[in-house]
């Protein structure tokens, strides 16, 4: 039986966790600022009781045996496997758009990295499974290497969280958590998913499966899979030439757990060969002009399934090692190893028959050790760490292009201490980082003449924070963090055109690094009836780092002419408010409100800052728990207003006007029918942009050449067992 059922998920390939029917749920309010063995339940009845281990809760952020990451003195949200189950053929930055404050930056339809209160890019830590991740996600075309589908629950920080995690965490941090090892689990559970959306044309399959080793109950392991395909995606009115893609992703974990000692391995690939939309590659500079002009693709032709040049393809490796010891009244002592290796190729439209020879070709390699301690006593939690990271970047050679950046290597040292102090109703605590970062890096520009150096930033970064329950219904959580970033050598040194984007782009050498100080303040209440937050934070950075297009400037290179975008440094004033509100008006209706407002203004002139999100509201009324013989449905309703982007320098941007304000609807309907005991089935149909509304996104690069993605409707069904 458990051979049958392994060789059934191994066929199938792909995974957005759900948790066995035999555990039960426990569900997060929306400040979700506890600390790590401690969860609090959800008030759903009239009387004020708590509702566990329901099968629907459709809006709730579920977790289920997640060790809880953020301190109680952060402000975080998480979400858990239902939603990334229900979320099934988006991106992980779709994904994340369910939490306040939380946006994208977007290059085209398929290329989406996360914004947390402004921030992106190197300013946002990606730690995935405890390790950091290392990729080429320095560029506006470059996306996160790693499959959501994998994980057991994503938690965002908005604070600056540098002292637990080192530099680059002072926009927030991404936490992407595995489900804890089913040790000591009779027989194998798992799910098999598949999906189909009508944009694209694209199907998926998940699959998941995990047990104990027969012979051992202290040995666990879990296997996942994902394969997505996708032809040609559309606009409202248009098709956008390609811009299919290919996904194959793999993860496998394997730990053993003795007394006091837990031992984990954990494996992951992910492959990706991503199509670029070909409208801001090749040709003159009145085509280009052009281009911009019509704001759409020139020349459209029919839909195909074929990913052509322009392409992306990148191969992600991941292997980590934990340790870990519960030495009693000595503390818990925990080690981390971590092995990436990166390969992207870019393939451009070339002359001469050279498209199949990439222009793109990097390896990169890291190598990175974590030590942590971590003691409770009485009313006192230490916690103490040191962390080292080696990272090799080098341009593979036979491509014909200068690179876009030289070779590089990073060397990383950091140690930091944090105290805490909790009473019933009052926590604090204060932390301490030192960090060293070197770097060399090393090219030859298209003169042939050697550029690059030797740079070494070293920093201390500090944290405060505070937590105060004011009464059962109350809570006001307050921190303030000093961080610092040092500049990516693509900030120093770039010197050539981004494939998906369409820009050609150029460093400053001279840049310093970027020193932040936010304060984060938030207000939560809770009751039977609703739970309401609102977040307040600010942020000022010393340096703030930012590409800007060079109105009427134009480089013209023998692919074509591309719009110059130079990196600036200048010091910035971020500002802005999140609200999260969830009423339940009775017991099977809630309605959520997720919003955020932001203002980011160079502190010398008070000129507004490019690419800073608009002023967004998003809805949602959704009807839960309905029976339908002996299945539970559910009806979710959507709404997103996004509101044009007035706080807007023309000057700097390659285009007087910035998108109107758009209005997108949705829908989504489920069933989950239980087979037997432990079986169940799902299904669920749901339709994004349901009038098909054609719209541009004041943050997608790609605005300029296309608008944004049209109707999709996407229906999945999924076995769990």
């Amino acid at each position: 039986m458990v051979k049958t059922t392994f060789l059934c998920i191994a066929f199938a390939a792909f995974t957005a966790s759900w948790a066995s029917a035999k555990v039960s749920k426990t569900e997060l309010p929306v400040s979700l600022s506890q600390q790590a063995d401690t969860t609090k339940t959800k008030n759903n009845n009239k009387n004020g009781k708590s509702e566990l281990g329901k099968e629907h809760n459709i809006n709730e952020i579920v977790v289920t045996g997640v060790r809880q990451q953020a301190s109680v003195n952060s402000v975080s949200d998480k979400i858990g496997e239902n939603l990334i189950d229900r979320s099934m053929g988006k991106s992980l930055a779709s994904i994340l758009e369910h939490v306040s404050g939380v946006s994208s930056i977007q290059t085209g339809t398929t290329v989406a990295k996360p914004v947390i209160n402004g921030m992106y890019g190197n300013r946002i830590l990606i730690v995935n499974n405890g390790a950091r991740q290392t990729g080429q996600q320095w560029g506006a075309d470059h996306a996160p290497e790693i499959d959501q589908n994998s994980s057991g629950s994503i938690e965002v920080i908005k604070g600056a969280e540098s002292v637990r995690y080192g530099s680059e965490a002072l926009g927030g941090i991404i936490v992407m958590e595995q489900k804890a090892l089913p040790y000591g689990q009779a027989g194998v559970s798992g799910h098999l998913r598949t999906l189909y959306g009508s944009n694209g044309k694209r199907y998926s399959v998940v699959a998941q499966a995990e047990g104990t080793i027969p012979f051992s109950n202290c040995l666990a392991w879990r296997l996942q899979g994902t394969y997505a395909n996708s032809g040609d995606q559309s606009t409202a009115k248009y098709l956008l030439n390609n811009t299919g893609y290919r996904e194959h992703d793999f993860s496998a974990s394997l730990g053993y757990k003795y007394n006091a000692l837990k031992l984990e391995g954990y494996y992951s690939m992910y492959n990706l060969k991503l199509g670029v939309l070909p409208s801001a590659q090749m040709g003159s500079e009145d085509l280009l002009k052009l281009r911009i002009e019509l704001g759409q693709p020139v020349e459209i032709y029919p839909y195909s399934r074929h990913i052509d040049y322009p392409f992306q393809h990148v191969v992600h490796h991941t292997a980590i090692g934990k340790a870990s010891f519960d030495a009693g009244k000595f503390g818990i002592f925990l080690w981390q190893t971590a092995f990436q290796h990166d390969d992207r190729k870019e393939n451009r439209i070339r002359r001469m028959n050279l498209s199949n020879i990439p222009a793109v070709s990097l390896y990169l390699t890291s190598f990175q050790n974590q030590l942590k301690w971590n003691l409770t006593y009485n009313k006192w939690n230490t916690e103490a760490g040191a962390s080292y990271l080696h990272i090799r970047n080098r341009n593979q050679g036979g491509t014909g292009v200068v690179p876009l950046i030289p070779n590089y290597t990073e060397y990383d040292l950091g140690i930091y201490a944090i105290q805490k102090y909790r009473n019933e109703n009052w926590t604090a605590e204060a932390g301490v980082r030192f960090d060293n970062q070197e770097t060399r890096a090393s090219g030859y520009d298209y003169t042939g003449k050697l550029y690059g150096g030797h740079h070494i930033f070293s920093n201390f970064s500090y944290n405060l924070g505070t937590s105060y329950r004011l009464n059962e219904q109350w809570k006001l959580t307050s921190n303030l963090g000093l961080a610092w970033r040092a500049p990516h050598v693509h900030e120093l040194y770039s010197n050539g055109n981004e494939l998906g984007s369409g820009m050609f782009v150029i460093g400053d050498s001279t840049m310093h690094s970027e020193q932040s100080t936010k304060w984060v303040t938030s207000l939560s209440y809770r009751s039977a009836f609703a739970e309401v937050r609102v977040d307040a934070y600010l942020q000022w950075i010393n340096g703030y780092i930012y590409d800007q297009p060079e109105r009427g400037k134009y480089i013209t290179v023998i692919s074509g002419s591309y719009p110059l975008f130079q990196y600036k440094q200048t010091d910035a004033f971020f500002r802005g408010i999140d609200f999260d509100v969830r009423l339940k008006p009775m017991h099977h209706l809630e309605y959520h409100l997720l919003s955020g407002l932001i203002w980011a203004n160079e502190k010398r002139t008070g000129n507004y800052l490019p690419y800073i999100p608009s002023a967004r509201f998003d809805h949602d009324l959704t009807w839960e728990d309905i029976r339908v013989g002996k299945g539970n449905a559910w009806l979710q309703l959507k709404h997103r207003l996004v509101l044009k982007q007035t706080r807007f320098n023309p000057a700097s941007d390659l285009i007087d006007f910035t998108p109107p304000t758009y209005n997108l609807f949705g829908v989504e309907a489920g069933i989950e029918w239980p087979l037997s005991e432990r079986n169940k089935l799902r299904m669920l149909l749901a339709a994004d942009n349901l009038f098909n509304k054609e719209y541009k996104e004041y943050t997608n690069r790609s605005r300029y050449y296309a608008h944004d993605m049209g109707r999709d409707v996407r229906f999945s069904i999924g076995w769990f067992f």
